[in-house]
């Protein structure tokens, strides 16, 4: 037996192995653990497709090229076809990072097989798989073909995050390119029972010269934060991650000046009541009349144009219409009846959200935020107090406290009829929103509700790389991406109440987690701009860049400005881009958003260039209020 051993200044050994029989990846190791058993089997295999056997393939020659790459070459017949193979194995100079680059051709057709890739067999640890949105603290997956991914790769760690890992197909490449072979990639894992493997899932054409790039980052940092902004940081470097920043769409002014022009005769705006949720829709999304109201009376503050101020106080009021006995608001409210596919919705207020029912806990914390964000405002600026509106909000967030559940955490929903809680969710508007509330009312027992959100947070979100629940229209364990920076700000602001390293540095973490979730490029078959769009949900597949209840344009610029690392301010420049990108800029919807700016993978079933239907309300709101926060408006306001 023999081995070659790499190993690099980040702690990185790779132990390649000899047998009789030739060559195999044999063992990975970080500071001296190993990853997982040794792969003694060969270098790559090939599976049939009607038994699921495995055909192992040793490399029959092996040559050190380089202080850490080990090049090896082999050849087999299988059915009658000769079936050759490359594969260069490296580690990276000063980064927990290796990678290794196979090459395969056949000199005729050759079906029935698929091509498996991996890095070890057999198991000592247990593990659970990340890949957005399809997999999410999963023992199991199977992904066939890979799509939707932002990073093409999978997140895989040991449940204790001792070793966390991100196993990755090279970005640079053409990857997943559903025009060509790459297409056809899949990802499959069962935890003690199938390593983490790729599969090229295609017939074998002759003439076609295949090559696919893997790349194992590795952190034993032993927790998140450590763990995750190691990996990604090392990703950057290993991919040669940069942001475009060419994209120049328009000014912030501009953008602006659009959503003013466009809201002022907007035929969305349903008098006394609020904005018609998105084109064609029969509904108003009332959870989010407060929230459009604070925006809209800024921009009276701004202009000085009374629209704006009237439509604040209607779309307050007419919320507190939907306020129940026992305090929770409704948040949704339908001016016809429409049908749905276990009945009808009648006319009128209710928490049925796209075939989610229930009261939404997130978004009464959301509509008491705001409510008591523009009583205090009205009141410091006109000496009007609305104690209506103060009495609801608070009357809401009594009904809020008493949801809780045992571990900490706040339900998505709560079932109408018998008041059955989900299971808690990062509930990302209400961990941002209840240290606010609690510095208006003075009251501390929002803070403590915060507090056992926080450790909720930690373990059961960060701690299992798991974020949910931030669409309210879907079901409490849908996997989304838009929590992140809701946890990216609320770190923020305790780092801002704090001066705390640690809350810095779990800010830092999310937003380098949620470039998992982003497409790291442009795709070669899309025309729009695909660099930092992210699938939406689990539900809805396709490229979207909007920030939904979130303030992730925001998030990135204080975290260039608390970090000066400026990865944060190109990525805030171009997500602002983005979003001014899906801008409307003629028509009945002017200055309203939409919903996508492409699909990939034709999900949706309009074409890579889809952008689906406009948003006139949340989405808009989300945008605008960073705008004036930061001040990249004229006559700006000053705001809390």
């Amino acid at each position: 037996m023999e081995t070659l051993v790499l190993t690099n200044k980040a702690g990185l050994k790779w132990e390649l192995l000899r047998t009789d029989a030739g060559w195999s990846f044999g063992t990975i190791a970080i500071n001296g653990n190993p990853i997982e058993k040794p792969l003694t089997d060969g270098l790559l295999a090939l599976r049939d497709l009607k038994s699921g056997a495995l055909h192992w393939m040793k490399a029959s020659k092996a040559e050190k090229t380089g202080p850490q790459t080990v090049d090896f070459s082999g050849k087999e017949v299988i059915d009658g076809v000769n079936f050759t193979f490359a594969v260069s194995a490296s580690l990276c100079a000063d980064v927990p990072a290796a990678f290794w680059k196979t090459s395969w051709k056949v000199d005729k057709d050759l079906k029935g097989w698929e091509l498996c890739l991996t890095y070890h067999e057999g198991f000592n640890n247990d593990w659970r798989v990340q890949s957005y949105p399809w997999a999410g603290n999963s023992e199991k997956s199977d992904i066939a073909p890979m799509r939707y991914c932002g990073v093409p790769g999978m997140l895989v760690y040991r449940p204790d995050q001792s070793m966390v890992m991100l196993f990755a197909i090279d970005s640079n490449s053409d990857y997943l390119n559903p025009n060509t072979w790459t297409g056809n990639t899949e990802f499959h894992f069962a935890n003690h029972q199938m390593a983490p493997q790729y599969r090229i899932a295609c017939d074998l054409s002759a003439g076609i010269n295949y090559e696919m790039t893997l790349q194992l980052v590795v952190s034993d940092a032993g927790e998140f934060a450590g763990a995750i902004t190691n990996i990604l940081q090392g990703w950057m470097k290993l991919s040669g991650y940069r942001v475009d920043d060419s994209l120049n769409v328009r000014t912030p002014q501009d953008a602006f000046d659009i959503v003013l022009d466009g809201h002022r005769e907007m035929k969305s705006w349903k008098p006394g009541i609020g904005y018609e949720h998105h084109k064609g829709t029969p509904f108003v999304y009332v959870g989010n009349n407060p929230y459009i109201a604070w925006f809209e009376y800024l921009l009276y503050e701004i202009t000085g144009e009374e629209i704006w101020r009237n439509r604040a106080f209607e779309q307050i009021d007419f919320a507190l219409k939907g306020q129940q006995p026992g305090g929770v608001f409704h948040t949704s409210w339908y001016f016809i009846k429409s049908e749905r596919t276990d009945g009808d919705v009648a006319e009128g207020f209710c928490s049925y959200d796209w075939m989610h029912d229930g009261y939404k806990v997130d978004l009464n914390v959301w509509m008491a935020r705001y409510i008591l964000q523009v009583w205090r405002r009205v009141k410091e600026k006109e000496g009007v107090d609305r104690q209506d509106w103060y009495k609801a909000a608070i009357a809401s967030l009594e009904w809020v406290l008493s949801q809780q559940n045992p571990d900490g955490g706040l339900p998505q929903c709560v079932e109408i009829k018998s008041g059955e809680k989900s299971i808690s969710t990062v509930c990302g508007r209400a961990l941002v929103g209840l240290p606010i509330i609690a510095e208006i009312t003075g009251d501390s027992r929002y803070l403590r509700l915060s507090a056992d959100m926080e450790r909720f947070l930690r373990k059961n979100v960060e701690g299992r790389f798991w974020y949910t629940g931030m669409h309210p229209d879907l079901p409490p364990g849908d996997f989304e991406q838009d929590s992140i920076y809701a946890v990216v700000e609320y770190w923020l602001d305790k780092h801002d109440r704090m001066k705390d390293k640690e809350s810095l540095d779990r800010a830092v973490a999310n937003a380098h987690y949620a470039l998992l979730y982003w497409c790291p490029k442009q795709l070669s078959w899309v025309k729009s701009p695909t660099q930092c769009a992210h699938s939406e949900q689990q539900s809805f597949n396709q490229y979207s860049v909007y920030c939904y209840g979130n303030r992730k344009i925001q998030c990135l610029d204080r975290l260039f400005r608390k970090t000066g690392n400026p990865l944060f301010e190109k990525l805030k420049n171009r997500i602002m881009q983005l979003n001014f990108y899906i801008q409307v800029v003629d028509g009945p919807y002017r200055g309203a958003m939409t919903e996508a700016i492409a699909d990939p993978w034709l999900e949706r079933k309009g074409g890579f260039e889809w952008r689906g239907n406009p948003y006139t309300s949340e989405l808009v709101t989300d945008l605008m209020l960073q705008l004036i926060e930061m001040k990249l408006v004229k006559n700006n306001v000053s705001v809390k």
